[in-house]
């Protein structure tokens, strides 16, 4: 009995290169797996009207459309007339929609041939009806036939925004808010931005609401439709507007913004705790000491009791350089009670939490990540780690992934631009890794840095991502600095017979203090499953129409 958990991890071990190639199949097979489960989880028919009408009430809203002439506009219209519940009406030109718009409503932009299911006038009317109000509403899209290329959608994101026409097409726009802005003319990626922008400069965040479930399907199936509307032209207009020292990047497939620094960037402290792993210190050190072009970085190595005389000597000679120095942690290894001693002497205003197992690859990377610590309303900010073999080890946590919390895209190869180019863009994520994470000085310790007593080793990263997003700070995740991870060589395997007492006991802390927040990562679609490490349909998606008979059965 005691030999079955060793060979389910060797077998593990065997079947993780082949993920990827298993990726390839089902996605050869998306097509019609999405059109079972958008017929299970998310059709309508005419069977369903009067529930989809109880569920709306009274207040069904009212839908203003602009639609151009062109072919397949007569699809969309037969769908407008198909709705189960709403008023709508469609704008013919812009004095029309002007006038529309004074009388209110929300405002849609259809491109003929798009189409909306029966039920989509009765999600925008639900969503429009909550509490705050909102201003912008959007929702998931698909493109193709038989409903190929969905795209998943999360909670706003106005950094990823910043790079993609993330609202897509399934979008409406409170009229008002469109007429107090002088916005009616604007369309596609410019009118999402400056949308935006007012929106969260009226009434905050909760001005602009993601309804995870399926409200228009795109005539063409030209892929990827997640890039079919990104506007350069936009996003550079949106950065002098904003004026706050953003570059817009020539050249790339996607766009990429650099982030100033201040005029003086800030100190940065490398925390790196280490007992021995001469070689992987040699390999660490040599990346920040050698391969590091920041202008301001010391180094803190958090020694818990080495015994390598090659290691010792090592730390000898890197101590001739007045960037480094060694601070003697002693004792059982506790992660996080060493990571908050190491915080409390350091001298910088940025942390960098950094393992020991960790290999720079291209000098501009602290910089990068420095950048985004420093702005207004950041907290942690986590790197692209990659595996020895290229393939992505990090690039997000996903809470719920795993029961706990996982790591997005695992093991995607290192030129994939991942689902909607998330692995090639900056973006918003519930947690980062510790492995490498910056976060300022100041708020690591204002949240409490690490649990020191209940999260030893696992999961204090994700607990403290949490706490800081409780303080109402945001963690991202960054593809543009990019390091080797050879994940858990020094710590070693919590499966392990020795380690995994230890980790379930981490588990059960996770859950109770963090309970449904686990459950619901807003940076990840509940029509996704949270069984790592692939991006599957989930069965049934965590959220399910008001009027979707599996509700009352629940």
């Amino acid at each position: 009995m005691r030999t079955m958990p060793r060979v389910r991890r060797v077998m593990l071990r065997m079947l993780r290169p082949l993920i990827p190639a298993l990726g390839q199949v089902f996605g050869r097979l998306e097509a019609p797996t999405y059109h079972t489960w958008l017929e299970l989880w998310q059709g309508t028919a005419p069977a369903t009207d009067e529930a989809i009408r109880r569920a709306v009430g009274a207040s069904p809203g009212r839908l203003i459309v602009t639609l151009p002439d062109g072919p397949g506009a007569k699809a969309s219209r037969d769908s407008l007339a198909g709705q189960a519940v709403g008023a709508w009406v469609i704008a013919g030109n812009a004095q029309a929609l002007a006038r529309e718009a004074a009388a209110g409503g929300l405002v849609l932009h259809l491109s003929p041939g798009d189409t909306l299911p029966r039920h989509a006038l009765a999600e925008f009317a639900l969503a429009a009806a909550a509490t705050p109000v909102p201003l912008v509403v959007y929702g998931v899209e698909d493109a193709g036939g038989r409903g190929a290329a969905p795209w998943f959608k999360t909670a706003f994101d106005p950094d990823l925004l910043l790079q993609q026409a993330a609202f897509g097409r399934a979008v409406a726009y409170d009229a008002g808010l469109l007429v107090r802005h002088g916005l009616l003319g604007l369309r596609g990626h410019a009118l999402m931005l400056a949308a935006a922008r007012a929106a969260l400069a009226e009434a905050g965040p909760g001005a602009i609401a993601h309804v995870a479930a399926v409200l228009l399907r795109r005539r063409s199936a030209r892929a990827p439709i997640w890039r079919q509307d990104t506007d350069r032209a936009a996003i550079a207009a949106a950065l002098a507007t904003d004026s706050q020292g953003v570059v817009l990047l020539p050249g790339g497939e996607t766009p990429r913004l650099r982030w100033p620094l201040p005029a003086t960037p800030p100190r940065v402290t490398a925390i790196v705790p280490t007992r021995d792993g001469t070689a992987l210190m040699e390999a660490c050190m040599e990346g920040l000491l050698r391969r590091t072009d920041y202008p301001a970085l010391d180094i803190l190595v958090c020694d818990n009791d080495s015994s390598d005389p090659a290691l010792l000597a090592r730390f000898a000679e890197w101590s001739r350089d007045p960037r480094f120095r060694v601070l003697p942690c002693p004792g059982s290894f506790n992660y996080s009670a060493i990571n908050n001693r190491a915080a409390r002497v350091a001298e910088g205003e940025i942390l960098l939490l950094l393992n020991n197992d960790t290999e720079v690859q291209e000098s501009g990377w602290l910089r990068e990540m420095v950048s985004h610590a420093v702005r207004p309303g950041i907290g942690a900010v986590g790197a692209r780690l990659l595996f020895p073999s290229g393939r992505v080890q990090h690039s997000g946590t996903v809470l719920g992934l795993g029961g706990i919390a996982g790591h997005d895209m695992l093991h995607s190869p290192l030129r994939s631009p991942g689902p909607y180019d998330l692995l090639r863009l900056t973006r918003r994520v519930s947690a980062v890794t510790a492995a490498c994470l910056a976060v300022r000085r100041e708020a690591f310790l204002a949240v409490g840095g690490f649990d020191e007593e209940a999260l030893r080793v696992a999961y204090n990263d994700v607990d403290l991502c949490l706490k800081l997003r409780a303080a109402g700070l945001a963690n991202l995740v960054t593809p543009h600095a990019a390091l080797t991870h050879k994940e858990s060589a020094t710590r070693g395997d919590d499966m392990s017979p020795a380690h995994r007492a230890r980790w379930e006991q981490e588990r059960a802390v996770m859950r109770e203090r963090w309970g449904p927040a686990l459950d619901t990562d807003p940076y990840y679609s509940p029509s996704l499953a949270l069984d790592p490490p692939l991006r599957v349909l989930a069965y049934p998606p965590r959220r399910l129409p008001p009027w979707h008979p599996a509700r009352s059965q629940g």
